[in-house]
């Protein structure tokens, strides 16, 4: 009886081994099979970056000397006796967030720095506006969101200006593009609304970058459809830009215009 129950008992481990060891082959061989993509990176482009308060490496700034529209503190031209230099928003210059298309990141009605006048948009005859991208190294955007990661390296703009009356919600919209950072673009002679007894409005929209471009050639796909060569900034990084205009009342804005 002994030798009996001895036998069942091996019997039951090995048959117990066996089922045992017939499962694990099938979970080892559903762990095995394996898909292929062609797709780039997992939802590009809003990855999160590595936050850090020391940019490592750093964007190289370039010389303002070797800017194709002259430095962007060129003395303005009077070319009507006018003394007063053009107007700079630069103190602070515009600080935002990536946001997607149309949406008004900045406008001279709500978010005029502290102590500057909107009076400095009446005209009637001239409203010549350019600007400026800058890097944006920590501190926080207009809203008061912090910017806590490096800035990406990127190497050109594409800026929406938009100049219109107060009565209306529409006006002259124009896209500054190919904007290298810490460098002015052309000059745009914008059309001055008429019909209006207020300071004009301008609105700043449809900032985007090179980088995603930059980004996806990094990783081997180079002019991306979608993302070259330009694309909406990600939303987790903050880009700088300083708008700098003329009235009739001001010497006017150096350099080559835009058309």
């Amino acid at each position: 009886m002994k030798k009996m129950a001895s036998l069942l008992t091996m019997t039951t481990l090995l048959m117990s081994a066996f089922l045992l060891s017939g499962c694990d082959s099938k979970t080892s061989n559903k762990k095995s099979t394996t898909t292929s993509t062609t797709s780039p990176v997992t939802n590009y482009p809003y990855p999160t970056p590595y936050p850090t308060t020391t940019p490592n490496p750093y964007p190289t700034i370039p010389s303002t000397n070797n800017c194709a529209n002259g430095a962007p503190n060129a003395a303005g031209v009077a070319d009507a006796g006018q003394t007063i230099e053009y107007y700079k928003i630069n103190q602070p210059f515009i600080v935002t967030h990536g946001t997607g298309e149309g949406i008004v990141v900045w406008n001279s009605i709500d978010d005029m720095p502290s102590g500057v006048s909107q009076n400095i948009l009446y005209t009637d005859a001239r409203i010549n506006v350019r600007v400026v991208p800058h890097w944006v190294n920590g501190g926080t955007d207009k809203n008061g969101n912090p910017c806590q990661y490096q800035p990406q390296p990127y190497t050109k703009l594409q800026v929406g200006v938009r100049i219109r009356k107060q009565e209306s919600s529409v006006g002259d919209f124009y896209t500054f593009t190919d904007v290298s950072p810490e460098c002015p673009s052309a000059t745009r002679e914008f059309q001055v609304p008429e019909g209006t007894n207020f300071p004009l409005v301008i609105e700043v929209m449809n900032i985007k970058w090179d980088f995603s471009c930059i980004d996806y050639a990094n990783r081997g796909y180079p002019n991306y459809p979608g993302y070259c060569p330009y694309a909406q900034v990600w939303p987790t990084e903050c880009i700088g830009v300083e708008v700098q205009f003329s009235t009739d009342s001001t010497k006017d804005l150096p350099g080559p215009r835009a058309y």
